[in-house]
C-alpha cells in the first residue's frame, strides 16, 4: 500500500468508437506518439479501477470520454464511492448562459470537483469574454477551474492559451481558484512567478512527462511557502498512468513535499465528498 493518499486529476473513460474518432481528427492523429500512451483500444470503468488498485491510487477526477459534460461519469462516482470525482469540460464557450445553468446544475452534486477550460479544442483564448460568465459563477460558487495553459500536443494554435492570457483571469477573478493544466510548458518559470504573486494558482503536470519537469520548478515545489502549488496526474489512456506515476514517484521531492504532489493538494481542492462525509457524521 503507498503511503501517500494519490489522486490523479485527469483520468479519461474511452470507447474503441471515442478513440477513433478523436484520432481521426488531422489535429489530433500524432497525439500517441507525442504523449506515448495508445488510447486507441479504449479504457472503460473497470479497466481503470484495475490500474488505479495496481498503482494504489485512491482516486481519479473524469474527464468525461473525448468529449465534454456526460453525466453518467458522475452516476459512476455514485456507484464507485471515493475511487471517482467529475470535472466539467465546457465543451462550447459560445453558449455562456446554457454552460453556466448546467454548471450550477451539476455543481449540486458532491463528485464535481472542477470545471474544464480547454483553449486548444475550442480554439478560444483563456481569456475571452465568452469564458468570463463560467469563471464568475465559478468564483461565486467555490468551484475550481482547471485551465489549459502552454503549447499543446495537437497541432492547433498555441496562442489562444499562452500563459500571459491568465493575468487577466486572475486580476479580474481574484477569488477564483485556477489550476494550470498540462504544465504550461514551456512557460514553467512565468508561471511559478505569476504563482508567487497569486495564491490561488496552481499548476498540474497532467499530459507531461514528470521526468522532464524543469529543475527550478521541483526546487519551487521543495520550498516551505510553495510546495503543493504543483499537483499530479496523467491523463491516462493517452498520457499512461503507469509511466507518469512512476516518473513522478521518482522525483527528488522531500515527504510533505511528495504528499502534496500526488493528492494532498487535491484532495484540500476538488474533493468536496470530504466535507460531506464530515457533515453527515457530526
Amino acid at each position: 500500500m503507498s503511503a501517500h493518499d494519490i489522486v490523479d486529476i485527469w483520468v479519461n473513460l474511452v470507447t474503441k468508437q471515442s478513440a477513433a474518432a478523436f484520432l481521426g481528427d488531422r489535429a489530433n492523429a500524432h497525439i500517441p506518439g507525442y504523449l506515448g500512451g495508445d488510447g486507441s483500444k479504449g479504457i472503460g470503468a473497470s479497466a481503470l479501477l484495475d490500474v488505479m488498485d495496481e498503482l494504489d491510487v485512491a482516486t481519479g477526477i473524469l474527464c468525461p470520454g473525448l468529449g465534454h459534460g456526460d453525466d453518467s461519469s458522475l452516476d459512476l462516482a455514485d456507484e464507485h464511492k471515493g475511487r471517482f470525482l467529475v470535472a466539467l469540460g465546457a465543451a462550447n464557450p459560445e453558449t455562456p448562459t446554457r454552460n453556466v445553468r448546467r454548471i450550477r446544475e451539476l455543481a449540486q452534486h458532491s463528485c464535481t470537483a472542477m470545471v474544464r477550460v480547454m483553449p486548444l479544442a475550442t480554439q478560444v483564448p483563456i481569456n475571452h469574454p465568452l469564458h468570463y460568465p463560467i469563471y464568475a459563477a465559478c468564483e461565486e460558487m467555490g468551484l475550481p477551474v482547471s485551465i489549459n495553459a502552454g503549447v499543446p500536443g495537437p497541432r492547433v494554435r498555441s496562442r489562444v492559451q499562452h500563459p500571459e492570457l491568465l493575468e487577466d483571469v486572475l486580476i479580474d477573478f481574484p477569488d477564483l481558484t485556477v489550476v494550470v493544466a498540462h504544465m504550461g510548458h514551456p512557460y514553467e518559470e512565468l508561471l511559478m512567478n505569476f504563482m508567487r504573486k497569486w495564491p490561488n494558482l496552481y499548476m498540474s503536470c497532467t499530459a507531461y512527462s514528470p521526468k522532464y519537469m524543469d529543475a527550478a520548478l521541483l526546487k519551487f515545489m521543495n520550498t516551505s511557502t510553495y510546495r503543493g502549488r504543483v499537483l499530479w496526474g496523467s491523463d491516462e489512456p493517452w498520457f499512461p498512468m503507469r509511466r507518469s506515476l512512476g516518473e513522478a514517484r521518482a522525483l527528488p521531492l522531500d515527504d510533505e513535499a511528495m504528499a502534496l504532489f500526488l493528492g494532498g493538494t487535491a484532495r484540500k481542492l476538488f474533493d468536496r465528498t470530504v466535507a460531506e462525509f464530515a457533515k453527515g457524521s457530526s
